[in-house]
């Protein structure tokens, strides 16, 4: 037979309020790189004419407290109260240390911690970086696995030592034994900038690929015309162009059909804001931008108009993420839950009252909500629809 249950005062800390508690401080600290125990929670009791209402149980709630501590290592202090007569009753629990704290977390949380610190000293033996500077890198890998970690730490000491001897490779050209010339990813990967952070220094030193954008005439004239692939700035188009659409992922890219006067642009994520740079004759063109809803969609479209792209937005409302909920995602490309985060500020987003009010619904989507629909996921015929009613 289970425990029997305890009854507590209204208002009292119970023990599973004082564990979830410890799990939420384990969960916020995570990657503290100094140990954050101990810590003290207060025990507060209700008046004593609540306390008199039911005197069974307030000794049934203060020795729950009480077994809790003793059970786990906690240690309590007591104030006196009037229950009839003078009772000691729990005020303060203290969770000693952070063994006391990952036992009573659990052991989601527990392995979690134990696997940061663990990779942290990693780093510190093997880089000779202080905790302060491990637990960034730490923090911003830590969906990698072991592998990849090892792998990482593996490299951030080789940057360490040649650094000097890189400025004329590319990522995929550095020798390193045992790597996959795709491993670092690009200028902006989380591994290239969590090397960064363990040595120190802004950006490593490596030749970069040219920038490029993709792009390809929807009028029906050009019809079998190969794709574009802009290296440099093209200030002249091929074929008169009056509209353009830069679209986020490669399948619409694709399926978008014919248009008089107009061009498709990849836009590939935060790539589209080199459209200024490489497709400057857009900007005397009608530009639309349609990217996934999700936040990262909306922050593209703000970092696409700073860029000094003037660009309407088209299915990245409210009423086409209502419609097609139904097929958005919880999960990012790795299956893990695309957890809320915080908005960046309005100031900074160049969004209108609408964009930036869906922008941090998503943001603070979470589990409750669905927080991404990808763009593949809308029919192209619905894009269509929607550029026919804004003039095309």
């Amino acid at each position: 037979m289970g425990a029997a249950r305890v009854a507590h005062p209204r208002g009292t800390a119970t023990p599973d309020e004082l564990r979830a508690w410890v799990a939420g401080i384990v969960e916020r600290e995570m990657f503290a790189a100094d140990d954050p125990w101990p810590r003290t929670k207060a025990v507060h009791w209700p008046k004593e004419s609540e306390l008199l209402a039911d005197v069974n149980a307030v000794h049934d709630a203060n020795n729950a407290l009480k077994d809790f501590a003793a059970r786990h290592g906690c240690g309590v202090t007591c104030t006196a109260r009037r229950v009839g007569a003078r009772v000691m009753l729990v005020d303060h629990v203290t969770v000693p240390d952070e063994r006391v704290a990952l036992a009573i977390a659990g052991h989601r949380l527990r392995r979690e911690r134990e696997r940061t610190l663990a990779r942290a000293a990693q780093l510190e033996e093997t880089c000779g970086v202080t905790p302060e500077v491990a637990m960034p890198a730490v923090r911003r890998l830590r969906d990698e696995t072991d592998v990849d970690f090892a792998l990482f730490t593996a490299a951030a000491a080789w940057f360490g030592a040649h650094r000097g001897d890189i400025a004329a490779m590319t990522a995929r050209e550095v020798p390193l034994e045992g790597f996959s010339a795709k491993w670092l990813g690009g200028a902006r990967s989380q591994r290239r900038s969590a090397i960064c952070t363990v040595l120190g220094v802004d950006a490593l030193p490596l030749r970069e690929r040219p920038e490029e954008l993709r792009y390809r005439h929807l009028d029906p004239a050009a019809a079998g015309d190969p794709d574009r692939i802009a290296v440099t700035p093209q200030h002249e188009p091929e074929r008169p162009v009056r509209r353009a659409i830069i679209v986020e992922n490669k399948d619409t890219y694709q399926a978008m059909p014919a248009f008089v006067g107009a061009v498709c642009v990849f836009g590939s994520g935060f790539a589209a804001t080199r459209v200024a740079r490489l497709l400057p004759f857009l900007a005397d063109c009608d530009v639309v931008y349609w990217g996934d809803v999700d936040a990262a969609g909306f922050e593209i479209l703000s970092a696409v108009r700073a860029s000094g792209i003037d660009c309407t937005s088209i299915l990245m409302d409210r009423a086409t993420y209502m419609r097609f909920m139904r097929f958005g995602t919880r999960l990012d490309a790795r299956s893990h839950m695309i957890g809320a985060h915080e908005p960046l500020a309005r100031t900074a987003m160049r969004l209108d009252d609408d964009e930036y009010a869906l922008y941090r619904t998503l943001c603070a989507a979470g589990e409750s909500q669905v927080p991404r629909i990808e763009q593949e996921r809308i029919p192209i015929a619905h894009a269509v629809a929607a550029l026919r009613a804004i003039g095309w």
